[in-house]
């Protein structure tokens, strides 16, 4: 009768709930939903950081597969899926009007008076529960404060922890608690804690990747997380887990500066008194002061990371709890934005950054024969394009690496278009600049009835003014393994990414994106020969590999001092006049007979590594080796491959690799535009993880060369830019 009782008034309570349409549909189809807790919004900063990070939380989330759910309550009312405008109130009032700091013990007191109230771990988990949601992120744990053998003061998570059903996300408890004790008392209350790392991994203490204490558990995949939590929900253990993610090392705090701040700061708590709810915000405003700023900057990160962690766990936690469903859409992408779901941890962060363009593209297409000079009825439509965005979102989408990130530095207006851009694009928007003075980069196309192209204008002046320091500021954070330039950025800007290059040491790759912009090559200040090149490669087509080799003729980079050695010792003709005398398949005889080659071997000097794009017929990679020795046995896997002996060079013999890769699978042609940004998109994932593909053993360039195809096929068959499909790609 009792546990009847106890039912009967939970689902009283559950009734009041308020569930957005939008986590209740997730909720019914089983789609993976992430909890999120709103004190961090309401008492943890300021307005307008507190709108932003919660933005860019949600952003995360839904980046990664699975659906946001920010609790709060809003006028008494407990909502779990806060809408824009419910954030931006929220955020807004906070500081300004009185907002409650709802744990279990306040949640009544705030339903009756109608008050705002930011959720803390407790009163989330409680609602997060009721609501039928299983996994909640956040940044950091409440637990035992120090001293709590005389004060008492254990906070009302770890209670939770021990009684509701929910796996907590976060990156430790935090450091201004008692870790070993906090650790004792979720053992007392039966929370199962693991940390992800292999056995033996410390529990982070929140700002510090590890604390002193050892984690009971571990888990090496996000796998093995979600099995660990729908264990427990098939016992009915009733008891939540705590799931600790250490954070990344360039956000993470040394562990004994940190320790130094926090000493100080409770000894001045203890003798001003400052005890129960007050204790924990004045704490972590002098760690604050005490770190410039830097502790808060760090609570954010580690809340974002948790996110993507949260993310990637409740997407395997639905194909777990749903294995006869098709869910190929939620496919993970990972704590670090992908992630391969049987990767062992890798604690190594790899950034690609995109340099590029990014803009608003309205197609407008007449319904009946266009009337000029007059106003004609059709269909519009718009989208998020530009060839950086297309690129960053499909190396993001076709990620499968946990230790891989990608990010797009580029360039939007403060206008209403780029607010639409930033609130509706696929990737973080933090790396993105916001310019005062130009506006947003647009594309306007006019089509007839029949789709033919009418007129089309086009303003991307925005992105040739994106500022060099600007660029220089984000690649000096991101540390990135790989650069994509796309040619849209400005030539001071491609100098300014070579001179970085030599400094930080990344991987350059220069996307043409147009016959005519893809010249800007030639205007490059500071290009040097191999092997003090700087490019690792460019991606033209076979139209823009003229182009280039056409600018660099008439900037006469074609000279006899720098250039022309590097060109003798590869023996380029030689090679040449025997591939053209060969039984060769009729693509190499017709590239040959047309000069492409021969114009790609004249840009081997400059840029090692070509990989040209020619539709239909596949990719061509032409390549430098600087030691022939070590390739020589080794077959090609590619469709059809030469190998070119060059001259000895330092007591190593040089040479040239053709290869040509043939199309994978048959495509149904629905949109090409997007497909050598797919290409891009995917292989860069494969260079920044596996290192230099060129160099690599023959199997793994083929299979990172066929992903790239395969998921350009998809692309080609999409009626996008870029495929969503690509978050199933193999």
């Amino acid at each position: 009768m009792l546990k009847s009782a106890k039912a009967l008034g939970l689902r009283g309570f559950a009734r009041k709930l308020c569930i957005s349409d939008e986590v209740r549909s997730a909720l019914s189809l089983g789609k993976p939903v992430v909890a999120l807790e709103s004190t961090i919004i309401t008492h943890g900063l300021p307005f307008p950081q507190n709108m932003q990070m919660a933005k860019n939380a949600e952003s995360i989330i839904r980046n990664n597969h699975a659906v946001p759910a920010t609790i709060a309550f809003m006028n008494g009312v407990p909502k779990v899926g806060l809408s824009l405008h419910e954030i931006e109130q929220l955020a807004g009032s906070a500081g300004s009007l009185p907002i409650n700091k709802v744990s279990r013990r306040d949640i009544a007191y705030t339903m009756a008076n109608n008050l705002f109230g930011g959720t803390t771990i407790s009163s989330t988990m409680i609602l997060a529960h009721m609501a039928g949601i299983q996994i909640f992120a956040t940044g950091g744990l409440g637990g035992v404060h120090r001293g709590a053998e005389v004060t008492m003061d254990i906070s009302a998570d770890l209670e939770e922890l021990g009684k509701t059903p929910v796996a907590v996300v976060c990156a430790g408890p935090k450091a201004i608690l008692d870790i070993e004790k906090t650790m004792e008392f979720l053992e007392t209350k039966g929370c199962m804690v693991a940390t992800l790392g292999p056995p033996g991994v410390k529990v982070p203490g929140f700002y510090c990747r590890e604390s002193n204490v050892t984690s009971p558990y571990s888990f090496e995949t996000f796998k093995d997380a979600a099995r660990i939590i729908e264990s427990g929900h098939q016992l009915g253990l009733g008891s939540g887990s705590l799931l600790c993610i250490p954070p990344p090392p360039e956000v993470a705090l040394e562990d004994s500066f940190i320790e130094a701040v926090i000493d100080k700061a409770s000894h001045k708590a203890e003798k001003m008194g400052i005890k129960g709810k007050q204790l924990t915000p004045f704490l972590l405003s002098e760690i604050a002061h005490k770190t410039n700023g830097l502790s808060v900057s760090s609570n954010i990160d580690f809340v974002m990371n948790n996110a993507k962690a949260g993310s990637q766990i409740a997407c395997e936690l639905s194909k777990l709890q749903s294995p006869d469903k098709n869910l190929t859409y939620f496919q993970p992408s990972g704590v670090y934005d992908g992630i391969q779901a049987d990767e062992r941890v890798n604690s190594e962060k790899l950034n690609i950054a995109v340099v590029g363009a990014i803009a608003l593209d309205t197609h407008c297409s007449s319904l009946n024969e266009i009337r000029m000079a007059d106003s004609n009825p059709g269909k519009i439509g718009s989208a998020i394009g530009g060839v950086g965005y297309n690129v960053a979102l499909a190396a993001h989408l076709s990620n499968r690496y946990q230790s891989v990130s990608t990010s797009l530095v580029s360039s939007l207006g403060n206008d209403l278009s780029g607010s639409a851009i930033c609130e509706k694009m696929k990737l973080n928007s933090k790396t993105i600049y916001r310019d005062d003075k130009n506006p947003t980069a647009q594309y306007l196309s006019v089509h007839s009835s029949g789709g033919e192209l009418v007129v089309a204008c086009s303003d991307m002046d925005i992105i040739a003014k994106l500022p060099p320091s600007y660029v220089s500021d984000r690649l000096e954070s991101l540390a990135p393994k790989v650069v994509i330039a796309d040619a849209n950025v400005s030539v001071e800007v491609l100098n300014l990414l070579m001179v970085l290059q030599e400094k930080l040491g990344y991987k350059l790759i220069f996307e043409p994106t147009s016959d005519t912009k893809a010249r800007k090559l030639s205007q490059l200040s500071n290009l040097s020969p191999f092997p003090d090149h700087r490019f690792y490669t460019i991606t033209p087509t076979v139209s823009e590999l003229e182009s280039i080799f056409e600018a660099f003729k008439e900037a006469n980079k074609f000279d006899v001092n720098k250039w022309f050695p590097v060109l003798d010792s590869l023996q380029i003709d030689a090679a040449l006049k025997k591939l053209r005398s060969g039984e060769n398949p009729a693509v190499m005889q017709q590239l040959t007979k047309k000069g492409i080659l021969q114009m790609a071997c004249y840009l081997l000097p400059y840029f090692p590594n070509i990989l040209i794009k020619d539709g239909a017929n596949g990719l061509f990679l032409v390549t430098v080796k600087d030691c022939m020795s070590d390739i020589k046995g080794k077959a090609s896997l590619a469709n059809f491959s030469f190998l070119a002996e060059g001259l000895q060079v330092n007591g190593k013999k040089r040479g040239v690799l053709f290869e040509h890769y043939e199309v994978p699978e048959k495509s149904v042609v629905k949109n090409v535009t997007g497909a050598g940004d797919t290409l891009l998109g995917v292989l860069s994932n494969e260079i920044c993880f596996k290192g230099d593909i060129f160099d690599a053993e023959p199997l793994q360039r083929y299979e990172c060369t066929r992903r790239a195809q395969l998921g350009a096929k998809l692309t080609v068959e999409d009626c996008g830019a870029v495929s969503e499909n690509l978050a199933r790609l193999p």
